[in-house]
């Protein structure tokens, strides 16, 4: 069953995360296909020489990479995980998530843990990557929208929390866009829905304020935020890219529109706060490779412009940015200088047009995080004043033994929030306005403090009624 958040969050440490200027990874993998069959290569990025063909893989399908392995996620119509040893291109291991399931994305607990969206179904999977078994279900039923699907996308661990795009299309007029669209947050630890809004009744995803995301989340270490990018109907600029805090739980608003960025979202890739990367579709279907400021919202320059409907998928790499052109006429893969924009050397090509990659580190799917913690520090209540629930946020430098109490104006002890042991991180700390009896509190001033050893903070709460 959901239950409310209550467990530490882990602080997003940026040294852990694939950062824009990190060493090159050693290898590329490439999904390839015409639409009826599929294969995958890889590609040494130092000297850029394909090995061609060296596994068949179904002929729609997306690629991640964890812990020495890279995984194909064989979507509508195969409905099954290939594990590929990146060494021999083996297939060491391929199990079913269900007929019929249409898996869209898988992220990673642990080696032995994994979680895998069912795009056709209502239930997350949980499974063993390991051995192929099917360890687990979390039903995200009450997140559905009319049609009784949420069509659940993309992931994005963030800790011990995994992030899960719901794009909520209506599959019965066209798959269009007709309510709001979601992230759920899963705590991987319990395998429970996080209550994202407890102000509200009931357990609540993260509400966006655009509609159908279709990108794969992109991490922003400058201001600890995820990206995601939401396109809206297709043909009408009105999507963009969205800002999620994943400590607070809530959206952060519109980062980009479409109308700035030139067209409908298709990818979205981070580079850093002065300039990242997108695909849009222009209003003739032309994808094209554009630059945006962060900053701004706005498109830089357009970066690559090979005219259709042909680029796929965009992935960075130390200071390069490789593209994939689907085209049937000019098909592979080029690989662009993030520092001038510009084309670095000829297409990388092998028997079938290229429609994804990954590299040989870990992907935006999987998120190393430590926590980061300066000091003792309780957040400011949200809302304030409030009148059904606050929240706060503890945030603890080391793993210490922490407690946090409200007080009345006159000093007097109302109620224990917590007390226990906990890591070092975050830790969200609700307090519905009751008293140590359960009763109500009277409107007025209160206070809540948190200590830890000697330290201490307090913040003032104005209970209205």
């Amino acid at each position: 069953m959901p239950r409310r958040f209550s467990l530490p969050l882990l602080l997003l440490a940026l040294a852990s995360l694939a950062l824009p200027h990190a060493a090159h990874a050693a290898k590329a993998f490439v999904f390839e296909t015409d639409y009826s069959t599929g294969s995958f290569s890889a590609v040494n990025t130092t000297t850029r020489a394909p090995s061609c063909d060296v596994a068949t893989v179904h002929s729609d399908a997306r690629l991640r990479w964890y812990a020495g392995r890279v995984y194909v996620v064989n979507r509508f119509g195969a409905d099954n995980i290939q594990v590929i040893d990146p060494g021999t291109y083996a297939t060491v291991k391929q199990f079913s998530v269900g007929n019929g399931a249409n898996p869209y994305d898988i992220a990673f607990a642990s080696p032995t843990k994994a979680y895998v969206t069912r795009y056709e179904r209502t239930d997350l999977w949980v499974v063993d990557p390991t051995s192929g078994a099917h360890t687990g279900t979390i039903s995200l039923a009450a997140f559905a929208d009319a049609d009784g699907i949420p069509e659940m996308d993309h992931l994005m661990m963030v800790g011990p929390l995994l992030f899960v795009s719901l794009q909520r299309v209506n599959r019965n007029a066209g798959f269009i866009p007709t309510d709001t669209s979601l992230v759920a947050v899963i705590d991987t630890r319990t395998d429970t829905i996080v209550d994202c809004n407890p102000s509200v009744p009931g357990v609540q995803a993260i509400a966006l304020q655009l509609e159908n995301p279709v990108t794969a989340f992109q991490f922003d270490p400058t201001t600890s935020r995820l990206l995601l990018g939401c396109v809206g109907f297709y043909g009408s600029l009105d999507g963009g890219i969205e800002r999620i805090d994943p400590v607070g739980l809530a959206s952060d608003g519109v980062v980009a529109r479409e109308d700035s960025l030139g067209g409908d979202i298709a990818d979205i890739v981070w580079r850093d706060a002065a300039k990242s990367y997108a695909i849009v579709s222009d209003a003739g279907f032309n994808t094209l490779l554009i630059s945006w400021s962060p900053a701004t919202g706005r498109k830089l320059a357009t970066v690559y412009a090979p005219g259709g409907f042909v680029l796929g998928d965009a992935e960075i790499s130390g200071d390069e940015l490789w593209v994939c052109n689907g085209s049937f006429v000019s098909p592979g893969v080029r690989v662009f200088s993030t520092t001038t924009d510009t084309q670095q050397g000829g297409a990388i090509t092998c028997s079938l047009p290229p429609a994804s990659l990954t590299f040989e580190t870990a992907t935006g799917q999987v998120s190393g995080v430590e926590p980061i913690v300066a000091g003792l520090a309780l957040s400011l209540p949200v809302p304030n004043p409030v009148s059904t629930r606050a929240r706060l946020m503890l945030t603890l430098p080391r793993a210490s033994s922490a407690q946090v109490a409200v007080f009345d104006a006159a000093g007097r002890r109302v109620r224990d929030l917590l007390q226990a042991e906990l890591p070092a991180g975050v830790t969200p700390v609700d307090w519905t306005l009751e008293d140590a009896e359960g009763r109500a509190v009277a409107a007025g001033l209160y206070l809540v403090r948190a200590r830890i050893g000697a330290e201490s903070v307090v913040r003032r709460v104005l209970v209205t009624r």
